[in-house]
């Protein structure tokens, strides 16, 4: 990934501001039903793009619906029931905001859902993870921003104030989509999890129509046209600029030039619908948009991994474990986020470290295949965060996991395979519990002897395990 803006990015970034900026105003000129809008927009990108990724993807469909994940460690049908749960949150989302739309100004409610990040940055104290003090100065400001803004909106009457508040509504179910889709994207691939989202945030907003009421399709040509260009435009074209330009450009960057929405959606708004928000209000939505700003950077600033590392790889400051030479054979290029891993782990953050391995370690699977020396290299990597957890039986598990990999026909790699039974036979040593250290002694013996002549003071001790084991089973 670049670490610059180049021109391409650039003209990527405006081309998705300019497709997202029209969501507003397109929703605002139709004169259909906002819940039937948004229940045609996602049908209408579900039917377009859903079958052909079912087609491409179907063994990924299955496994993810029969919890298979490649991985170590399996979580069954995980991946799928957050893509319900973030399927829900994607509803919420379009069915607050597109209605706040006909209801408030498109400047106001493009600005408000705008502060999503906030609401991010809100859950994720919920997490339990500690915000600086710049983004709870950039979460005030916006909040005082929204409050100004508006209370200048209320002039014009409750309804506008109530479309406010979906616009809010809206923001936070957007916040609620990502915080749920960060947990669940390392077990599915980007398409795949676009389809499980699309499908369900369609089947409830289906719902939500019946339940409501709401007539179904029953649009003018303007209207149709207007859902055309919804589909066309933040649906396919924004989406598939956003994820090309993320590929390329710092995601801090991206984030703060998507603030442009707001403003570019406010000038077509006043250009194509004559809509143009109160004087008084112009201070709130700059307060709004400089607030964001603030938490984007400062979220951006807490999530780089800076670490405080010497030339040999170690982490100053703590209990340094030394990056092996495996960890250095398929090295991820930039910042050394195996100092960060281990930085973490050691201040006990492993709900942090483990989400870190599973997005590096799906990736890998993804672009090499689930049995590639990248896929391994994160068994390794969780293998020592395991260490430093002091859970010995997983770290060794783990390493004996890495040596079967190392140690296969289509690879026999006898070094990188002697190094992690050096590991896997020094964890072996920190296990408590008989029926542990018996399971594991039988299991390291079993790799031993297809390399015997590499250390026959292992295969000695393990024997001599393995003996003591026999023998006080027979005296019982």
């Amino acid at each position: 990934m670049r670490t610059k803006l180049d021109a391409v990015s650039i003209t990527a970034v405006l081309v998705t501001v300019g497709a997202f900026s029209a969501t507003a105003p397109l929703t605002a000129f139709a004169t259909g039903s906002a819940l039937a809008l948004a229940l045609g927009r996602n049908a209408l990108g579900l039917l377009t793009l859903g079958p052909v990724v079912a087609l491409i993807r179907r063994r990924e469909f299955r496994k993810v619906f029969r919890g298979e994940r490649f991985l170590v460690r399996k979580e069954q049908r995980r991946g799928a029931l957050l893509g319900a749960l973030a399927g829900t949150a994607l509803a919420a989302h379009f069915a607050t905001f597109m209605s706040s739309t006909r209801m408030t100004s498109v400047a106001m409610a493009t600005a408000l859902v705008a502060t999503q990040p906030v609401w991010q940055a809100l859950i994720s104290t919920l997490q339990g993870h500690r915000l600086p003090r710049a983004t709870w100065a950039g979460l005030g400001i916006s909040v005082a921003g929204a409050a100004i803004a508006s209370g200048m909106d209320g002039r014009a009457g409750i309804e506008a104030v109530v479309g406010d508040a979906l616009a809010l509504a809206g923001a936070i179910a957007l916040a609620g989509y990502t915080a749920i889709s960060e947990q669940a994207r390392p077990d599915v691939s980007t398409m795949v999890y676009s389809v499980l989202c699309s499908s369900v945030c369609t089947v409830e907003l289906l719902i939500l129509c019946l339940v409501t009421g709401t007539p179904l399709f029953a649009f003018n040509g303007g209207t149709w046209l207007a859902l055309l260009g919804l589909l066309i435009f933040p649906q396919l074209l924004g989406l598939f600029s956003l994820n090309f330009v993320l590929g390329r450009a710092p995601a801090t960057a991206v984030s703060i030039l998507l603030l442009l929405e707001a403003p570019v959606a406010a000038l077509i708004a006043w250009l194509w619908l004559g809509q143009l928000p109160a004087a008084t209000a112009w201070p709130g939505l700059l307060m709004i948009m400089l607030g964001v700003t603030a938490v984007v950077v400062a979220d951006a600033r807490r999530a780089d991994p800076v670490t405080d590392t010497d030339t040999t790889g170690e982490v100053r400051g703590l209990v340094a474990f030394p990056q092996h030479p495996l960890l250095a054979l398929n090295h991820i290029p930039g910042d050394d986020i195996h100092a960060f891993l281990w930085r973490e782990a050691y201040m006990g953050r492993f709900t942090v470290v483990e989400a870190t391995i599973r997005k590096l370690e799906n990736k890998a699977v993804r672009v090499h295949g689930a049995k590639s020396a990248e896929a391994t290299h994160w068994i390794e990597v969780r293998a020592v965060v395991a260490r430093i957890a002091a859970d010995h039986a997983l770290s060794a598990r783990l390493w004996l996991t890495a040596a079967r990999f190392h140690s296969s026909s289509a690879r026999r790699d006898l070094p990188s395979t002697r190094t992690c039974l050096d590991h896997a036979y020094q964890e072996w040593y920190g296990v408590t519990g008989e029926d542990v250290i018996d399971e594991l002694a039988s299991a390291l013996r079993t790799m031993c002897q297809q390399d015997p002549y590499y250390s026959t003071e292992m295969l000695a001790v393990l024997d001599g395990r393995l003996l003591h084991k026999t023998v006080h089973s027979h005296q019982e």
